[in-house]
């Protein structure tokens, strides 16, 4: 209810934000409402812009992506990853090549002050959203082919390809830019480009990011909705998420669940509103990870496990102390989005238990059996 579709719509939002840079209409509001609340000495803002709406229809169409066949969606995947690392590699082969140095040396650095860790911890919150999805492939774990050599292959390799580029691809901006443009700037990427190789080049480059973005989005249905479509299967969800179409074989109610909360958050609030809202679910449910891993690892000490973790309890312990710290600080910067975000966890908490007294239901054979009926 937050994490898969609050990022959805977080990275929704970046792709508008580059459609913005070529067609600067899509930013204009449709209309405003103004909503005055007892708490507050000022009226609640609610606007619904021309992008909104666009928004929407890319992610129904990327669930509709997912729903026609994981085989296709991996496909369709590649191809949107590739294209995004091409783009990404134009702009640090530019920058290289044509890129002259924009900063001074008085805004090379900045300093956090007598609030450094917490300037720090507010820093970071961007910075791991633009790295977030390293976890994802353990959602789509039961569809991978070897996944005891596969997944974690994945993980760390991914993950290393993704951490090169994107600090040669910083290091390109702040070498044509300089520090305090960067900060400015909402097209950062574009912005660069038009230095680099004027406006026409710059918005052929911005097209590359539009495809990065819906990469990244492509890859939130295909991994997110696996996690509703399996707690229905055990009979921790509501039912209707269990269902496989019996001819693509995906999770197709699950997937479409996905898209339609998003679809709300999208057209119901902005993009720092639902940025903190998500962002602080993400990381304190990092932290429980860290958590769950060295429990069962205690309780379940014998049980087989086909891969430990690097520096275990060591790596487990920094990685969950750095999550509840991320979310911490959130919460105190951002302290009513972060509750409502808390607010909708704790929600949860007599719905599982609620089936969790349920009878141990057998998992149902989902497409023969719903094909045959």
């Amino acid at each position: 209810m937050i994490m898969s579709p609050g990022m959805a719509v977080v990275i929704a939002a970046s792709v508008l934000r580059f459609v913005e840079f070529l067609f600067p209409a899509v930013a204009i509001p449709l209309f405003t409402w103004h909503v005055t609340l007892s708490s507050q000495s000022q009226p609640y803002q609610f606007t619904l812009a021309a992008g909104q709406p666009i928004a929407a229809t890319v992610l129904v169409l990327l669930a509709l992506s997912n729903y026609l066949g994981v085989r296709m969606a991996g496909r369709f995947q590649v191809v949107l990853t590739s294209l995004k690392m091409v783009a990404l590699a134009a702009i640090i082969i530019f920058g290289m090549l044509l890129g002259k140095v924009g900063g001074t040396a008085s805004d090379s650095y900045t300093t956090f002050g007598h609030s450094g860790l917490g300037s720090f911890l507010m820093v970071l919150v961007p910075v791991m959203a633009a790295y977030n999805g390293f976890q994802s492939i353990g959602c789509i774990g039961e569809e991978v082919a070897n996944p005891q050599k596969n997944i974690p292959r994945a993980a760390i390799f991914g993950s290393l390809v993704v951490i090169s580029l994107y600090v040669l691809v910083n290091w390109t901006y702040f070498r044509v830019l300089g520090l305090s443009r960067v900060a400015q700037s909402h097209h950062v990427a574009s912005d660069t480009m038009v230095l680099l190789i004027g406006n026409n080049g710059a918005k052929w480059i911005t097209v590359g990011m539009i495809i990065s973005a819906l990469g990244a989005l492509h890859s939130n249905f295909l991994a997110y909705p696996r996690v509703p479509f399996a707690m229905a299967r055990d009979g921790y969800f509501f039912a209707f998420a269990k269902r496989v179409q019996p001819h693509y074989h995906t999770p197709s109610r699950a997937i479409f669940f996905q898209a339609c909360v998003a679809v709300l958050l999208v057209l119901t609030g902005t993009y720092q509103e639902l940025y903190s809202f998500e962002m602080f679910a993400i990381w304190l449910f990092f932290a429980l990870t860290a958590v769950a891993l060295i429990r069962l690892r205690i309780i379940e000490a014998e049980l087989q496990r086909p891969y430990r973790v690097w520096g275990y309890p060591w790596t487990v312990l920094v990685f969950g102390i750095a999550g509840l710290a991320i979310s911490l600080n959130l919460w105190l910067a951002h302290p009513v989005r972060s509750s409502i975000g808390m607010a909708t966890i704790l929600l949860g908490l007599p719905f599982f238990y609620y089936w969790r007294r349920r009878p141990i239901r057998v998992p149902a054979v989902e497409a023969a059996s719903e094909a045959g009926a």
